[in-house]
């Protein structure tokens, strides 16, 4: 496997933050401040009001409505979907939400050990489950997804979105 020297991560991050800063300039500073800080109160009236049950809940329709209006601006959807995601990354950062983990977002996380869950069809492929299984229907199945999850679980943030999207 191929390991990044510390002096070629340094350069990539440095080049990262050139392209970010080159897109935040295509917004301008100040009007980012502007943006972020409206996104911020937004996310936190929602949750606050209990219009959402975390403050992620708006994540998905103030991403697409931004990430929409830079597309009609003249942006590209890739550079549009790449602001959308530090404006709300900012707002997040303001009203200080922390992320939950991969695993914490999950079905399973909530379900306290001991608890039964009545399934009829197989998670992975939604057919009906033979007599005696509980989750899956047989170990194709099981394998296919464990390794799709756990492919999910080691892929960087852009790569698991296509990772995800893909598997539906």
């Amino acid at each position: 496997m191929l390991m990044m020297t510390p002096a070629a991560a340094k350069m990539k991050r440095k080049l990262e933050g050139r392209e970010r800063e080159a897109r935040r300039g295509r917004l301008g500073q100040a009007r980012f401040d502007a943006l972020a800080g409206e996104l911020a109160a937004v996310i936190r009236l929602a949750f606050e009001a209990g219009a959402t049950a975390t403050l992620f809940g708006l994540e998905g329709p103030l991403r697409h409505g931004i990430r929409s209006d830079l597309c009609l601006m003249g942006w590209t959807w890739e550079s549009a979907d790449l602001m959308a995601r530090e404006l709300l990354d900012e707002a997040f950062k303001r009203v200080r939400a922390v992320r939950p983990t991969w695993n914490e977002g999950q079905p399973e996380w909530v379900i306290e050990a001991g608890t039964l869950i009545e399934r009829t069809r197989c998670i992975n492929c939604g057919k009906p489950l033979p007599e005696g299984h509980h989750k899956y229907c047989g170990e194709i199945c099981a394998d296919s997804k464990r390794r799709r999850v756990a492919r999910i679980k080691e892929a960087s943030e852009d790569r698991a979105v296509v990772l995800a999207i893909r598997s539906t």
